[in-house]
């Protein structure tokens, strides 16, 4: 993404400050306005030249969004449908690639360890899914016959010592770390698939350089039991507590299925230890 002029949203967010530090080379624009306001998306994307629009912004993690329903609507949804109607009103003409990041929270889960490929079900298994997978249908509807390349990145799991103790990895870290002798984790016999922070920002380069346009899953491929991770967890703070491990039932699980983004060559250079132990480094814990 070498001298490009980048009109990027969620900048300060865990993702988009990384991937602006890894792009420093390019011009961004910085979206520091309230994206629910139609007003405002509309004033700032006619004012700002950009060639490459890269929307992170969003409301994140899950148990956010169900606590704050009415705000995750505006922002997850309304905020992305202004940015694509300003787009098409005062961008249309020009050849502007447009990436918006959605989750794997918009497939339907599976009992089975069978990897999610971007044609499989879409039943969203909460709120944030359902919002993103909205979103998506939007961009798809209005970009399709523009000449705005659409590109949406469907995210699976991953984790960085910028991220919340809400969020899964970080959680463990803080139930591990704290006073109590024996830790409970409840529904955590399933599959997920965890992608290094790293190799998330070269899928979106690879992306990028290709020009692609379409659905694209962006993981490692690769399965992890998220019993493994509190095992490991455990392992590398050298912490004895008793783990108690409750409703140890099977289903749930999201893999993703990368053959489409491997045809550009994409190939994950870590594994979920890298990813953890990367964690542990950084919050020097």
């Amino acid at each position: 993404m070498k001298n490009k002029s980048i009109a990027i949203t969620g900048h300060s967010g865990v993702i988009g400050s990384e991937f602006v530090k890894e792009f420093n080379k390019n011009r961004f624009y910085k979206c520091k306005i309230d994206i629910t306001s139609k007003k405002k998306v509309f004033e700032w994307i006619k004012a700002t030249d950009f060639d490459t629009f890269i929307h992170f912004a969003a409301i994140v993690p899950v148990n956010q969004v169900t606590k704050n329903k009415e705000k995750s609507y505006k922002v997850n949804f309304i905020g992305t449908k202004n940015i694509v109607d300003a787009i098409l009103k005062y961008k249309r003409n020009k050849d502007i690639w447009f990436f918006f990041a959605s989750t794997s929270h918009v497939y339907k889960t599976e009992i089975k360890l069978k990897k999610l490929k971007e044609t499989s079900k879409k039943v969203p298994f909460n709120y944030y899914g359902k919002l993103k997978y909205k979103a998506e249908k939007y961009v798809i509807k209005k970009l399709k016959n523009s000449r705005i390349n659409y590109c949406i990145g469907r995210i699976f799991s991953f984790t960085h010592y910028k991220q919340k103790k809400s969020y899964f990895v970080p959680s463990i870290f803080d139930k591990l770390l704290s006073s109590k002798k024996n830790i409970i984790f409840k529904n955590v016999n399933i599959y997920r698939d965890f992608i290094h922070l790293k190799d998330l920002l070269n899928a979106i380069k690879i992306l990028f350089k290709n020009k692609a346009v379409g659905e694209f899953n962006i993981g490692s491929g690769k399965k992890v039991n998220l019993i493994e991770i509190i095992n490991y967890v455990k392992r590398l703070t050298k912490i004895n507590k008793k783990i108690i491990i409750e409703k140890n039932f099977s289903s749930g699980n999201l893999i993703a299925d990368i053959n489409k983004i491997k045809k550009f060559k994409f190939k994950p250079k870590f594994n979920f230890k890298d990813i953890i132990f990367d964690y542990y480094k950084k919050k020097k814990l």
